[in-house]
């Protein structure tokens, strides 16, 4: 028997129905909301890159960003991949399908010219349709766009009369709105639209069911897969490792802050959980992150082009943000794009490491270290903090007393060095020597600097500038500085500086030459070390060899010799020290072959062994200060039972950026 409920009790029940009514048409608004961010990064590339690589595509984001904003090197770089990749895969299935019709399926459209771009391209061919669908609200904001641009008409050709449903209906183009979370209308839209067996149709779907519930998600993906000749393409965010990662964080916050919360991350947060997602559906499945992307599909003359576009420094931020963005290829027929076969390669087990341990020392206020890629060097329990970005490159020093946990800021007295990035700072006989470093990007410094009794000297110049170079004390009045001359420049990569004569001196390679590396890092007891560092930036080819130098004063030579070879030695930007004359402890950086994860981000390496140790990040750092190991600096404590991690942060891709707080790694 059905109670009866009171007046009151229905008027709350209205009210909730009224609620959640007003919630969903909010929350669908949210999520459009999130189309006019991305066209408007879309539109930048376009002005910047596409116009200029690839002109056969034509301008069409102009129609929709009527007022366009140039968004930042790594954003534009971010938004170019993503484009071309799915804008690449498209065609090469196009081109494996010569003289058959093709329907292309864009779920989830926004304002996204695609149809338009390859409408332009294919200006020969009357075999190929595009099918635009999203929101209904929003599909009639982009009809009402294409009816003033007359280009897009002129190329979509005259408006057939139909009773489809669509707003837009041309014998290669249709535009029809549907709420994707309502499978049955999905289904009747196909059914009208997608009619011959033996066209090849083409589903894509860039980052528009990553906000739907997975039930939902699916559901379009498992109808999709039902039709004839189906390619499916998605381009989805994952979370290699786990959500308290920084850049995983901050991504989450990101779209949760603006109410259109990613879900499928969620249940498909891995490759391997991915592939298996599209395996339920379709015969043949394939995957790769964007930075293998990158890798595989686009042209070394290509990668040139781009780095002739903008000055680009960001490679850590374009790595990471690539990193946990994939796209997954299914089909229902044996069409696969890659010529190597889908690689997740196990992330390697590592014996932990108990004679460290990583700690959070809450001692200072982490906006003080708010400092990308500074120069710091330490004497006694006092750690000198140099330059860095923070909104902009700064010329600040500060002096960090380990000891009693206090920061303050050093006056400028003497000829104190403009601000800068990219820069070295080394302790030599208690006296600091401050080299290179750059402005933006391409703008290499030649100066040197040095600092005796909290007061800044001019010191001679170097021969070449540079910026991300290593540089280490050999002895008690020389610096070793290595690397870091700008592209082209693998003249001296050696550099000797005598602190008593003020004076460079080029040292002559014996043996093998690591090349012009940028961002590899250097460490010296009775020898010296070289480890990681890019050289090709174009790729960027990142060193994954272990160097052992030594150096004959006598004859102006240094000796070097490859000694270990190992992937997880691959990173740009790591810091190492030596903690024992046979162990160093490695942390942070970025690879282009792996995230490095809460076990691989701080590894140890034995030098008779070469075992590694895992040092692993407590989870209860990971949950409130997650650290990012991008533009840091490790120092030793005074009395060197100690190291500190402090400044380091990156550009979260559009989600914002994310800081270091300091770490301490404390040696048990």
């Amino acid at each position: 028997m059905t109670t009866k409920l009171t007046p009151e009790q229905l008027a709350r029940q209205r009210r909730k129905i009224e609620k959640d009514k007003r919630k969903k048409v909010y929350d669908d608004q949210q999520v459009q909301g999130t189309n006019n961010s991305s066209i408007v990064s879309k539109r930048s590339v376009e002005k910047l890159y596409s116009l200029e690589l690839q002109p056969e595509l034509g301008e069409f984001f102009k129609y929709f960003v009527p007022k366009g904003k140039r968004r930042s090197p790594a954003i534009n770089r971010g938004y170019w991949i993503r484009m071309e990749l799915i804008r690449q895969m498209v065609i090469r299935i196009i081109d494996k399908n010569v003289g058959k019709r093709v329907n292309v399926v864009n779920l989830g459209c926004g304002f996204d010219p695609l149809a338009f771009q390859l409408l332009n391209f294919y200006k020969e061919r009357n075999d190929l349709n595009f099918i635009d669908i999203d929101y209904p609200d929003l599909v009639k904001n982009k009809y009402d766009m294409i009816q003033k641009a007359e280009e897009i008409k002129e190329l979509i050709g005259e408006q057939n009369p139909s009773d489809l449903g669509c707003l837009i209906s041309t014998d290669n183009y249709k535009l029809v709105g549907c709420d994707l979370k309502h499978a049955d209308k999905y289904q009747e839209i196909l059914d009208k639209l997608v009619t011959d067996k033996e066209d090849v149709n083409i589903f894509i779907a860039e980052v528009s069911l990553a906000y739907m519930n997975p039930i939902y998600a699916n559901s379009i993906i498992e109808i999709s897969s039902k039709v004839n000749n189906s390619h499916f393409l998605i381009l989805e965010q994952i979370m290699p490792d786990g959500p308290n990662n920084s850049f995983a964080k901050k991504m989450l916050y990101h779209f949760n802050h603006l109410r259109s919360p990613i879900q499928c991350v969620e249940n498909y947060s891995t490759k391997e959980l991915q592939l298996a997602r599209f395996k339920e559906y379709y015969a043949f499945a394939e995957i790769k992150n964007l930075f293998e992307n990158w890798k595989y599909l686009i042209g070394y003359d290509m990668k040139e082009k781009i780095s002739q576009i903008e000055e680009f420094d960001e490679w850590e931020e374009f790595i990471i943000f690539c990193q946990h963005y994939i796209i997954v290829h299914a089909c229902s027929i044996d069409q696969l794009i890659y010529d190597v076969e889908n690689e997740e390669p196990q992330e390697e087990v590592y014996k932990v490491d108990k004679s460290f341990s990583v700690e959070h020392d809450d001692r200072f206020d982490d906006e003080q270290f708010e400092l990308k890629f500074p120069a710091t060097s330490s004497i006694g329990s006092k750690v000198y903090v140099n330059g860095g970005l923070k909104q902009t490159r700064n010329d600040e020093t500060l002096v960090v007393d380990l000891e009693n946990g206090h920061v303050a800021q050093l006056e400028k007295t003497g000829v104190t060095p403009s601000a800068r990035m990219c820069h070295s700072l080394t302790n030599i006989n208690d006296s600091l020597v401050l080299i290179g470093g750059r402005s933006r990007p391409g703008q290499y410094f030649g100066d040197a600097y040095k600092l005796v009794s909290n007061e800044w000297t001019k010191l001679a110049d170097l021969p070449s500038g540079r910026s991300r170079h290593s540089a280490v004390a050999v002895s008690d009045h020389q610096i070793l500085i290595f690397g870091g001359l700008q592209e082209g420049r693998d003249e001296d990569v050696f550099l000797l500086y005598d602190v008593a004569d003020d004076a460079f001196r080029p040292l002559k390679v014996v043996g093998v030459n690591p090349g012009n590396l940028k961002s590899a890092s250097v460490s010296y007891a009775d020898y010296g070390l070289i480890l990681g560092g890019i050289s090709d930036l174009n790729v960027p080819e990142v060193n994954d060899k272990l160097y052992k130098f030594t150096i004959n004063h006598r004859d102006a030579t240094i000796h070097v010799q490859e000694i270990f070879q190992h992937k997880l030695l691959a990173r740009i930007g790591s810091k190492f020290k030596f903690v024992t004359k046979d162990k160093i402890l490695i942390v942070g950086g970025v690879s282009p072959f792996q995230l490095f994860t809460k076990t691989t981000n701080i590894v140890s390496l034995s030098l008779t062994s070469f075992e590694f140790g895992s040092v692993e990040i407590p989870e209860s750092i990971r949950e409130t200060v997650p650290p990012i190991f991008v533009g840091f600096e490790l120092v030793e404590s005074g009395d060197a039972k100690s190291l500190f991690i402090l400044g380091g942060g990156a550009v979260c891709y559009s989600f914002g950026s994310c800081y270091n707080s300091l770490y301490k790694i404390v040696k048990n």
